[in-house]
């Protein structure tokens, strides 16, 4: 059962990683002649809101240089790696993914053979029980998509760690964190410390949420956001979409998550079904919440938990 719900949970995938766009959107490919810095330590190339792109962190210490997600796919790992190159010079260079989805982890086999690359546990759990299926999909979306993972795998981890593991690039340490089962069950989350800059991968962004998961829970997700938001980044990098500060965590997530929670909860001590719970929820929230396949998700995980 597990195994079929895995699959059935990544099919939906290719239309839960972006809000629904009724234009057809740019190629999926990573910018990097908008690099940009905001903080005394951080860079950042912007996704400039692409679907399959995501915002690239870099992180630049006396000693070590950290980048945050690759792109989709090895032509855009080299050109993020070689953004790294530029920044870093001799520096050692380090590279770690905020989750296991192509746009984010699948440009790492052209980063440089020295390069040092760190996963949580639970992200490498991810890769080796949904492996490709999730690029193999991607693939077949359009030609440029293809031709980005065309040959692409997972890059193996030099370095593994199960809660938190702290990275000393030399005067700026970055603590990644592992948050659970939120969008996907490897989510990692990075704090600039130094400098209050927070990477929230897709645990805290400004579009609904996706539940792209079979172990994702509202009940885990609402405590990684106070595990967040204790932090008081003054400066939140999202995996997709602009930039934010700790606001991000109050306005967004927090308060559709505990609706959903609260609405589904009643749904099912109603004696409703599961699907009944997805129609009356989704009708009370979906003129807000536009996106009907995140509100199911959502929906369905609540339901799964409540009492």
């Amino acid at each position: 059962m597990r195994a079929l719900w895995s699959i059935a949970a990544l099919a939906a995938l290719p239309m839960l990683a972006q809000p629904v766009s009724a234009q057809t959107p740019p190629d999926p490919i990573v910018r990097t002649e908008g690099l940009r810095q905001i903080s005394s330590h951080v860079h950042i190339i912007p996704d400039n809101s692409v679907p399959r792109v995501p915002n690239v962190g870099f992180v630049i210490g006396e000693r070590g240089i950290l980048v945050i997600d690759t792109g989709m796919g090895p032509r855009n790992g080299a050109a993020v790696a070689e953004v790294a190159k530029k920044l870093g010079g001799s520096r050692a260079l380090y590279l770690v993914t905020t989750h296991f989805h192509p746009e984010h982890d699948l440009g790492a086999q052209a980063f440089p053979e020295n390069t040092t690359l760190i996963r949580s546990n639970d992200q490498v759990k991810d890769i080796a029980e949904f492996g490709l299926l999730l690029a193999q999909m991607f693939a077949r979306r359009s030609a440029i998509d293809a031709e980005l993972l065309k040959d692409v795998e997972f890059r193996k981890a030099n370095v593994t760690f199960d809660r938190e593991y702290e990275l000393d690039l030399g005067g700026v340490k970055v603590q990644l964190m592992a948050m659970g089962a939120n969008h996907t069950r490897g989510d990692t989350a990075m704090w600039v410390e130094s400098d209050r800059v927070l990477f929230s991968g897709d645990v805290a962004m400004r579009p609904q949420p996706a539940f792209a998961s079979p172990y994702s829970n509202v009940r885990h997700w609402l405590s990684s956001l106070d595990r967040l938001e204790a932090l008081k980044p003054a400066i939140s990098v999202p995996s997709h979409g602009p930039v934010g500060d700790g606001s991000m965590f109050a306005s967004g997530y927090r308060t559709y998550l505990v609706e959903v929670r609260d609405r589904t909860t009643t749904e099912k001590k109603a004696g409703r079904s599961a699907d009944q719970a997805v129609e009356a929820v989704t009708a009370a929230m979906v003129d807000r919440f536009p996106d009907k396949r995140r509100l199911a998700g959502a929906i369905k995980a609540g339901y799964a938990e409540a009492q």
